[in-house]
């Protein structure tokens, strides 16, 4: 019986710290106001020339949109001209352009086709319908102004519907590749995007929900795999005074998974990313990035 007694203060002591070491913990920044910039890794205010001297070192930069955030574009369109203004070209990935839209984003930047033609040739208003493209407008204009590029990183409507339907037969050899080598088994995405995939916006005929999100969760990593892989090709061709800067919905980047965990996968290259954030916003969790960018909540409008 001593020895028993003797042993229940060492029992306490391994259930105690087993404990603590499996308890989950959660760092949070209270956030201070009147930021332009934000370092989660340093927990200071960053300005303007600050930040270019932060993103020195990275030759990927993934910044997160809010899509229909006007001060937000102009902020990211500030961005590019200062970094221009120091001698670097940028080139300038967009979400929802495709790489069939080459040509026409060349065309624009080089002028050789006006605005009203690029929208046109883009498909805009067929494609982005609710994000007015006044909006977007101030970053393509700080591209041609710098003489940089845009790109064009994403599935097409008609590749991600092969995907989502498991449509095999209408695949390319290319595509059904892309398709059997998607990463569905990320933990930490699986938990950060299901609570946007808990209602089934599109359900087929005598589809169950769970079976309606693990096909939504597909489409998702489709997407976030051809923009990192295009992402990547694109980071290939980069030379000494270049950055690639990718510009997709902030979820698509925040926590660095997503698009940056997959390019992470196929460069050593180091990257770093920026998430926006309402001014107003009081905390943020430590993991969502690396950078904030601050913006003023004014919606765009048609």
């Amino acid at each position: 019986m001593s020895r028993l007694f003797s042993f229940l203060p060492l029992l306490f002591m391994l259930l105690f710290f087993s404990a603590c070491h499996h308890k989950e913990t959660s760092i949070k920044h209270n956030l201070p106001s009147d930021c332009e910039y934000y370092s989660l890794r340093s927990a200071q205010c960053q300005d303007l020339t600050q930040m270019l001297k932060q993103l020195e070192p990275y030759k990927v930069i993934f910044i997160g949109d809010h899509h229909t955030q006007k001060d937000l574009h102009q902020n990211v369109a500030k961005l590019i001209t200062a970094l221009s203004k120091t001698g670097v070209k940028v080139h300038l990935a967009n979400e929802w352009f495709y790489p069939s839209d080459t040509k026409a984003l060349n065309a624009y930047v080089s002028k050789d086709i006006n605005e009203t033609e690029f929208i046109k040739q883009v498909q805009w208003e067929k494609r982005l319908k609710y994000y007015p493209y006044d909006s977007f407008k101030p970053m393509y204009q700080a591209i041609v102004n710098s003489q940089g590029y845009l790109h064009g990183i994403n599935l097409t409507k008609e590749e991600r519907k092969k995907i989502s339907d498991q449509n095999l037969s209408a695949m390319t050899t290319g595509e059904r590749h892309f398709n059997d080598t998607l990463d569905l088994n990320v933990s930490a995405h699986q938990n950060m995007v299901s609570p946007f995939l808990s209602h089934c916006h599109a359900p087929k005929k005598d589809e169950s929900l769970e079976a309606c999100k693990k096909r939504m969760y597909r489409v998702q990593v489709a997407w976030d795999s051809k923009m990192a892989e295009e992402a990547y090709d694109l980071s290939l061709r980069l030379s000494e005074n270049e950055k690639l800067i990718v510009f997709a919905g902030a979820m698509h980047i925040e926590n660095s998974l997503g698009i940056p965990l997959r390019f992470a996968r196929l460069s050593n290259l180091p990257t770093t990313n920026v998430i926006p954030v309402e001014e107003t916003s009081k905390s943020i969790q430590h993991s969502t990035g690396d950078y904030l960018l601050f913006y003023k909540n004014i919606e765009a409008k048609d």
